[in-house]
């Protein structure tokens, strides 16, 4: 189905948050499975249906983890509610471009950021690049997957760095045909290990 047909709120009953604590993974992928285009950032992949729906996923997100390299390189884009956690080893941060510093924290580990985690805060949101991402698939696991895919990915399964395919289920396969664009939306299948 095309994406352009389903209003925001259609959009938003398809992405909802589940009631427990949920650990999800938002990222734009092209056909060799990089999220960046030439420049560098992924401006250059991404469309206006893809930012719609990136917009959608964030409104409820109690907590935004990106990666420090995602902040250089695309500069800040805090969520509408909630805070971001940005991981960083070096503490490499350009804090003087922040809009909010209140609602940032960094932290130097996958543990550390967990510990920093308040009862309240169910519906956890990565969208810090490829090295994030699979540092977080490897440490703690992703509930589920909202993955923008570029090209041709007909039966396309998940990029190695995100784990085992057969550990998720396909939810949702929307497409942009304007831009060959495909949103697929998965969900764990099998309990975490």
């Amino acid at each position: 189905m095309e994406i352009s047909l389903l209003s925001d709120e259609q959009l938003s009953d398809l992405y909802s948050w589940p009631q427990e604590r949920s650990f999800r993974l938002n990222m734009l992928l092209d056909s060799d499975d990089s999220s960046t285009g030439d420049d560098g950032t992924s401006n250059s992949l991404t469309s206006g249906e893809d930012r719609r729906l990136l917009r959608i996923i964030r409104n409820e997100t109690d907590v935004l983890i990106v990666g420090a390299a995602s902040i250089r390189a695309e500069g800040w884009f805090l969520p509408p509610q909630g805070r971001m956690a940005v991981l960083s080893q070096s503490g490499n941060i350009p804090w003087d471009s922040c809009p909010d510093s209140s609602r940032v924290s960094s932290y130097p580990s996958v543990s550390a950021l967990l510990h920093s985690l308040r009862d309240a805060e169910k519906n956890i949101l990565c969208e810090g690049g490829q090295a994030t991402a699979q540092l977080l698939s490897e440490t703690i696991g992703f509930d589920d997957l909202a993955l923008t895919r570029i090209g041709t990915v007909e039966n396309a399964r998940l990029p190695d760095f995100l784990g085992k395919s057969s550990d998720f289920a396909l939810v949702s396969t929307l497409s942009d045909a304007s831009h060959s664009m495909t949103f697929q939306y998965w969900r764990r299948a099998v309990e975490h290990q």
